[in-house]
């Protein structure tokens, strides 16, 4: 068999162990740590989340880790989200989630490329709202019961006075730490290691998890991604009462991706992916999925344009890239379409 057969059969068994293994362990759905569904990155969400067999910034790591060896040096990303907007009309207002990540990744010679990054989604200001003893009886909450039922009717004022007492958040973090090394000049392998912090009122939950990943390219151009996200089926356990355990189920990423240059004006990415849908993994005995695709275009290599779409749900976006002589720095820019309103946003990133 020639070292290039020998390479694509690796390929093929890897992927093959990877569907296998999901196929055959992955549990019902669930939606523990569904935050870490949302996406990182305006570049990638602006390509509609097709970036499994792209992943070639410091995003990498969220999207597939066996693409952090594409970064040439170090590189660097910074996100702001405003996610679910209130409406109010305001360019990147405050929305009702904040949604933030922060990335760094570099290569160390001799051996591979590590990153580092973290991801925070949180409700803030949430109000906590108690009662005032007014009647001086002990009890908080007591109203004027007219009918003597012991059940608060409409028109049944409150006689105790309810006010806010504090505010609290409702945080979701988690930290990744990254590796990724390439065992031949046409394949590279990652991993992550995810560290999982919730927290609600008083109570919270801790976990961790891992991811694996491979990237593939047999030919110039052509790239081929696969990504087992939460291989070992991610488990957060909250610290309250009864200590309940969450699992966050597995879910198979694979997707394709073609990089075109044009000579003077510019180049081009066009992306698919495949992805089981973690919420439903066993529908009529069968798995959902769903399709992403999108495409990149960089006019003159210093203004990108991007369109995209996940299922049903439209992306778009745009970048800018400046460079200082090896240092190149990029804003980038993605509008997403979601059920419970749009989403905008924005990240700085750079090489250096």
């Amino acid at each position: 068999m020639s070292e290039k057969g020998r390479i694509v059969f690796l390929f093929a068994v890897a992927l093959g162990f990877a569907t296998v293994s999901m196929l055959a362990f992955a549990e019902e759905g669930s939606h523990a740590a569904e935050f870490l569904s949302h996406g990182v990155g305006a570049r990638a969400l602006g390509m509609g989340s097709s970036f499994v067999s792209v992943a070639d910034d410091a995003t990498a790591a969220y999207w597939n880790p066996a693409g952090l060896v594409q970064i040439p040096r170090r590189a660097f990303v910074m996100m702001y989200s405003d996610s679910f907007g209130t409406g109010q009309g305001v360019f990147l207002s405050k929305g009702l989630v904040e949604y933030n990540y922060m990335g760094y990744a570099q290569q160390i010679e001799g051996i591979g490329s590590a990153g580092i990054s973290w991801i925070r989604l949180g409700v803030d200001d949430i109000p906590h709202t108690t009662f005032v003893d007014v009647n001086g009886n002990g009890r908080l909450g007591d109203f004027l019961d007219k009918d003597g039922d012991g059940v608060k009717d409409p028109g049944e004022w409150y006689i105790d006075r309810p006010e806010v007492a504090g505010y609290f958040s409702n945080v979701d973090n988690a930290l990744l730490i990254s590796y990724a090394r390439r065992i031949h000049p046409s394949l590279s392998i990652g991993g992550n290691l995810k560290l999982l912090r919730q927290s609600l009122f008083e109570s919270s939950g801790n976990g961790f998890g891992l991811d694996i990943g491979l990237m593939f390219k047999p030919l110039d151009g052509l790239h081929i991604g696969a990504m087992l996200a939460d291989a070992t089926g991610t488990q957060i356990h909250w610290n309250t009462a009864d200590e309940p355990v969450f699992t966050r189920n597995r879910q198979f990423r694979i997707g394709l991706s073609y990089r075109i240059s044009f000579p003077v004006i510019g180049k081009a990415t066009f992306g698919v992916d495949l992805a089981t849908d973690r919420k439903d993994l066993k529908v009529d005995g069968g798995i959902e999925s769903i399709f992403r695709f999108g495409g990149e275009y960089w006019l003159f290599n210093v203004v990108a344009l991007r369109i995209g779409a996940e299922g049903t749900r439209p992306s778009t976006g745009a970048g800018i890239r400046l460079r200082f002589g090896e240092t190149a720095l990029y804003a980038d820019y993605a509008f997403n379409a979601h059920d419970l309103g749009s989403s905008q946003r924005v990240s700085i990133s750079g090489l250096f």
